[in-house]
C-alpha cells in the first residue's frame, strides 16, 4: 500500500451531508460559473483534440450509429415494409423534422457532438445537425446524400441528396429547402461562397475554389 502522503488528494464531502441554503437558480448558477472554468483551463486541450479539417469530417457521418439506426427505424416504422422509392421522401421530411426541431446552440469552443450526445441535448450548431442529418438519409437507403459546407467570412452549412433526377438542398435550422438541378440549387445557396465542399461518409469533394 502506497504511503499516504503518496495517494491522490480528494477533496472532502463532495457535497454528502450537506444541505445548500439558497435558492437552485443561485446554485445554477454557481455550477455554470465552475464548469466555465473548468472549460477555459483546458480549453486549449479540448480544441486540440478536436480540431478537424473538412475533409477529416467525414468520419463523423456515421449511418451505422446506433443511435442514427434508432432514429431511423422510428421514422419508418409507420412505413413497413418500407420500400426505399416509395417512402423515402416521406422518411426524408420527417428527418428533416426531427433535426430542424433541435435547438441551433453555437459552441464556445471547438467540440464536436456525437448522435447521441446530440439527441440528449436537444441541440447542436449546424454543423453537427448536418452531420447527423446526412448520416440518418444514408441509413435511410441515400446513398446520394451529402453535407454541403460553403466558406467565406464562416461557414455555411446545408445538407444535400438526390432522389431520382432531382437534387434537393435542406437547411438544418428552418424549414427551407429548394429542389432542381445540382448546379443551379449550389449556386443559390453557395454562390457568394470562396469555397464549396460537399462529403459523406465514403467520399469528400471540393466543388468550388481552391485550397
Amino acid at each position: 500500500m502506497a504511503p499516504r502522503e503518496f495517494l491522490p488528494f480528494q477533496k472532502e464531502d463532495k457535497g454528502k451531508g450537506f444541505v445548500e441554503r439558497r435558492s437552485e437558480v443561485c446554485i445554477l448558477q454557481d455550477k455554470i460559473r465552475f464548469y466555465e472554468l473548468v472549460l477555459n483551463r483546458y480549453r486549449q486541450m479540448i480544441e486540440r483534440n478536436e480540431s478537424k479539417t473538412i475533409a477529416d469530417l467525414k468520419a463523423l457521418v456515421e449511418p451505422k450509429n446506433e443511435t442514427v439506426v434508432r432514429i431511423g427505424d422510428e421514422i419508418i416504422s409507420s412505413m413497413r415494409p418500407y420500400i426505399y422509392d416509395q417512402h423515402f421522401e416521406a422518411a426524408a421530411e420527417a428527418a428533416h423534422k426531427v433535426v430542424r426541431e433541435m435547438r441551433t446552440m453555437r459552441s464556445p469552443m471547438d467540440f464536436w457532438l456525437e448522435p447521441k450526445e446530440l439527441i440528449a441535448l436537444r441541440g447542436g450548431d449546424p454543423m453537427d445537425k448536418a452531420i447527423f442529418l446526412c448520416s440518418l438519409l444514408i441509413a435511410l437507403e441515400n446513398t446520394d446524400s451529402y453535407v454541403i459546407v460553403g466558406v467565406n467570412t464562416g461557414i455555411k452549412v446545408a445538407v444535400g441528396y438526390k432522389f431520382g433526377n432531382t437534387w434537393r438542398l435542406i437547411d438544418t435550422t428552418s424549414r427551407a429547402s429548394v429542389s432542381g438541378e445540382k448546379d443551379k440549387i449550389l449556386n443559390e445557396w453557395f454562390g457568394g461562397e470562396r469555397q464549396v465542399y460537399e462529403f459523406n461518409n465514403v467520399y469528400y469533394n471540393q466543388l468550388k475554389g481552391e485550397e
